[in-house]
């Protein structure tokens, strides 16, 4: 059973275009893996074999290398002021995921490097969709480019330190807080904090999840914004939301490949 859990674990690794940090999206597809039906299980064995190494970073490594169809905008949700999908022409990462999960669903009509192709556009996207640096709303200018605001760093005697940062580099930042964590310790601390919440997080469809991510982005960017001076205190509080997200993202990832698998 170990010996399984591990295979899946590997071949699932993949992250998004640097959402949150690498350990961290690795944590995400551990996590979806520690809870992956049998027959799932069995999915990811045919179409993503026994390596991981093509898996990483999939869609990120396609642009560097200069050989995506798509552009940067694929890693990104964008919404309407109604806070509704607005399903752009072009790249959109709802409407990405929706067609590479029905490639998937139909897996007997495509061949097995379009289905490949499609579960790897599936776990790179479900990590960027729960990253609030990628979702942009209509009415909303500062999310839909990146902006900086004042976060309080320290004091030095009595003296406050306030630094500049950049909106995506700070909810990214997180990430750091946890020196030496791989994905398995970022799995197994997700899975002590939020195991009993799993079928609560986990709950509804795709599309409802997008609707729960849109309601917590809006709130999100209403806070923060140019100009907008944060204390350590709110950058502190801040990380469970972060960490929240993480957590949704794996429960979820594995609820979708376990629907995809029947």
């Amino acid at each position: 059973m170990k010996k399984i859990f591990m295979f899946v674990a590997f071949a699932l690794v993949a992250f998004g275009a640097n959402a949150w940090s690498l350990t961290q999206d690795e944590g995400v597809v551990v996590l979806a893996a520690s809870h992956l039906s049998p027959e799932a299980k069995a999915m990811v064995e045919k179409y993503l074999g026994t390596t991981y190494q093509d898996d990483v970073q999939y869609l990120t490594n396609l642009e560097k290398k200069k050989k995506a169809t798509h552009t940067k905008e694929i890693h990104y949700l964008h919404l309407n002021s109604d806070l509704q999908p607005m399903k752009v022409e072009g790249d959109d990462a709802l409407v990405a995921l929706e067609n590479a999960m029905a490639v998937v669903r139909a897996r007997a009509s495509h061949s097995d490097q379009e289905v490949t192709v499609a579960m790897r556009t599936i776990i790179n996207l479900m990590c960027d969709i729960h990253n609030f640096s990628y979702v942009r709303i209509e009415g909303i200018p500062h999310s839909q480019q990146e902006f900086t605001f004042q976060c309080y760093g320290g004091d030095v005697g009595k003296r406050k330190v306030a630094n500049k940062v950049w909106w995506t580099r700070f909810w990214n930042s997180y990430g750091g807080w946890h020196p030496g964590f791989s994905g398995n310790f970022w799995a197994e601390d997700l899975e002590l904090c939020h195991g009993k919440q799993r079928e609560a997080f986990s709950e509804g469809s795709l599309n409802e999840w997008v609707a729960q991510v849109a309601a917590e982005a809006v709130k999100l960017y209403g806070r923060i914004q140019p100009e907008y001076e944060m204390t350590r205190r709110e950058r502190n509080e801040l990380e469970y939301l972060n960490y929240e997200m993480i957590a949704r993202a794996g429960y979820r990832l594995s609820k979708l490949f376990n629907e995809l698998a029947k």
